[in-house]
């Protein structure tokens, strides 16, 4: 009972997106001779590449008429302006019977007239729909359950969140006439293509440039101090000072530049990624659930834009984060390893304590805290994470 893919990309992805992009051209489009072919258009670029590519015209659920993509008219009152597109059949829940681009105020946002589930017989209801609205900010809004599947009680409900009335909806448009498609434009070139393109867009804002450029001076960093430290380890001597409490700085702001960076993915991706934008934060807080959320959060993230996983190099990543922030807390507890003859390795803080670590335990952290080891450590912590960070901003 779940959604049909094209059904599904082509309402709730490609005509909001299409919409939020520019919406005058979508109205210009979807009012003038070439409405058709537009839509058709769009309806065919949405099915490529996908499993199942339906048709856009079919028997509707009651089986006695017929449902298809088509513009069903525009109205315009005042400040409001809607254009009603019917929806080839929906047949399962989720997927819309028909869509409202609205423009209010010149703000634009579609409504979704979908169907549901009946929580009774555990299969789509036969009479009830949900009308919604999304926003160009990713916000939606629902108004609840509606009886009725049919065009009157779309118009109906949407004329009540709009107040603004619909009747002779259906008429509003002149027919699409042979002349009046190809005084538009509508002929074939002599290549024989058709003349109809999406023209293009521009990308939205690619957000996390500043993390990504923390990201790669954090890596070059330890790696300008590791080749200083065996070709003039004085002036590595003379920078520690200045460099380590760098490493600090750079790390706490690499920390919220990450969590502002997964927030902006996610609210642009809410329709993809696995948890919501506040989910995509608060992982990283709420204790307990912060050892596992943070690489489920970025391999979420990951795979809204990018469309593969990256199971493993986020796993690597994420153990080598988490070794990368023990590091630095002994580090700015100053914290030092010894060992008496004889007895167990001792952890130590100037400001006073300290515990007993085990054989292995200390030999883990001697090796991934200093020398080659260390420097591996840090390389696979911020590295990795800034190989993800530029993945998901090229595909942006």
């Amino acid at each position: 009972m779940s959604a049909r893919q094209h059904h599904f990309s082509f309402a709730k992805k490609v005509i909001p997106a299409e919409t939020f992009r520019a919406p005058d051209r979508m109205f210009a489009e979807l009012t003038g001779p070439q409405r058709e072919a537009f839509l058709f258009f769009l309806w065919t670029e949405s099915g490529k590449g996908l499993a199942e590519a339906l048709p856009h015209v079919g028997l509707a659920p009651g089986g006695l008429e017929m449902a298809k993509l088509d513009v069903v008219g525009h109205v315009k009152s005042g400040v409001v302006e809607v254009v009603v597109i019917s929806m080839p059949p929906a047949l399962n829940a989720n997927e819309a019977m028909f869509l409202a681009l609205v423009r209010r105020a010149g703000e634009p946002s579609v409504f979704f007239y979908e169907r549901c589930a009946d929580l009774g017989t555990g299969t789509v209801h036969a009479k009830e729909a949900v009308l919604a609205e999304t926003r160009p900010d990713g916000s939606r809004s629902n108004y609840g359950f509606h009886e009725g599947l049919d065009l009157q009680a779309f118009k109906t409900q949407l004329e009540k969140i709009l107040g603004v009335s619909l009747a002779g909806l259906e008429n509003s448009l002149e027919p699409v006439t042979a002349s009046t498609f190809v005084a538009a434009g509508g002929a074939r070139t002599s290549s024989g293509r058709s003349t109809i393109r999406r023209p293009p867009e521009p990308k939205g804002p690619k957000h996390g440039g500043l993390l990504e450029q923390l990201l790669l001076v954090r890596v070059c960093l330890p790696l300008m101090m590791f080749a200083l430290a065996y070709t003039v380890p004085s002036l590595g001597y003379q920078l520690w000072p200045v460099v380590g409490p760098l490493y600090t700085l750079l790390s706490v702001v690499i920390g919220i530049s990450l969590l502002v960076f997964l927030y902006k993915v996610y609210a642009a991706n809410r329709d993809k990624a696995p948890f919501g934008p506040g989910m995509a934060v608060a992982g990283w807080i709420i204790p307990g659930a912060n050892f596992f959320m943070p690489p489920l959060i970025v391999r979420g993230a990951y795979k809204a834009v990018v469309g593969a996983g990256a199971g493993l190099m986020v796993l690597v990543w994420w153990l080598a984060w988490l070794v990368q922030i023990g590091n630095e807390m002994m580090r700015g507890m100053q914290a030092q390893l010894t060992r008496a003859e004889g007895s167990d390795w001792y952890m130590s803080f100037p400001a006073g304590g300290g515990f007993h670590l085990p054989e292995p335990a200390a030999d883990f952290y001697i090796m991934t805290s200093s020398g080659i080891g260390g420097l591996l450590v840090v390389v696979a912590a911020y590295g990795i994470l800034w190989h993800l960070v530029r993945t998901i901003r090229a595909k942006m």
